[in-house]
């Protein structure tokens, strides 16, 4: 059962935050191995994506320029532990090409220290210089990444979050169930979600290291929620108020 008076957003933050840790989020060495593996994600276990993960770094195809020349049946089969690779290694050609292309990368990127600190949502990035898509609103990167194939509205928000400090909510499986037992009415797609409910989210005022830290705490929270039995239960722990 739901809430009878949804909190809101910046108070679910800070609540989540108060209760579960979400620093690490998300691993990565470089942000284009965050980007690739935002990809290999889709429909499987992150374990799964470490064993990809670990097979390109030692092939050295963590690289756009490598990635990008490398032919999709080959990556197919680096990728396999992932699942869905034949999907997954066009979707992984075909973004490291546009980053080739787009010169994305090409400066301003953050390193693993600095990846690993903004994902933790300790600080926002520093020492950045302008990349190649600087120019880009944030509706026209976003909607850049979604015409590539095998990109979806999920995968487009977390790269444009995570790799280039666009702010985005991640409208995920974890944050629908988590917002529905709070009490917000969430349709049940990503999409219908963002349109329904981007505005309460918005009038928070999230910096863009909030909002990874948010994904992250949603995340850690949708697990221990798994363990207690579901949503509902934590909900009513973490807001007994209301």
């Amino acid at each position: 059962m739901s809430l009878a008076v949804p909190p809101a957003q910046r108070l679910i933050f800070e609540t989540l935050r108060g209760r579960f840790d979400a620093e690490g989020w998300w691993p990565a060495k470089s942000t284009f191995e965050m980007m690739v593996g935002a990809i290999l994600v889709q429909n499987t276990a992150w374990r799964n994506v470490e064993t990809s993960i670990r097979a390109l770094r030692e092939r050295a195809l963590l690289d756009p320029a490598a990635l990008a020349a490398i032919p999709a049946e080959d990556l197919a089969e680096v990728i396999r532990p992932s699942g869905f690779m034949t999907a997954k290694s066009r979707s992984a050609v075909a973004l490291a090409r546009w980053t080739v292309e787009t010169g994305a990368l090409e400066t301003g990127a953050l390193d693993a220290g600095a990846l690993e600190t903004v994902a933790a949502g300790s600080t926002e990035p520093g020492g950045r210089t302008p990349s190649g898509i600087t120019d880009r609103t944030d509706a026209d990167l976003r909607e850049e990444l979604l015409a590539l194939p095998g990109i979806g509205p999920e995968t487009a928000d977390v790269i444009g979050l995570y790799a280039f400090d666009r702010p985005a909510f991640i409208w995920d499986t974890y944050a629908r169930r988590m917002l529905t037992a709070v009490g917000y009415p969430v349709p049940g797609s990503y999409p219908a979600a963002r349109r329904a409910l981007t505005a309460t989210v918005e009038a928070a005022g999230f910096s863009v290291s909030e909002y990874r830290e948010f994904h992250g705490l949603i995340v850690e929270a949708g697990k221990h929620a798994r363990s207690l039995g579901g949503w509902d239960v934590l909900a009513a722990e973490l807001f007994p108020a209301r």
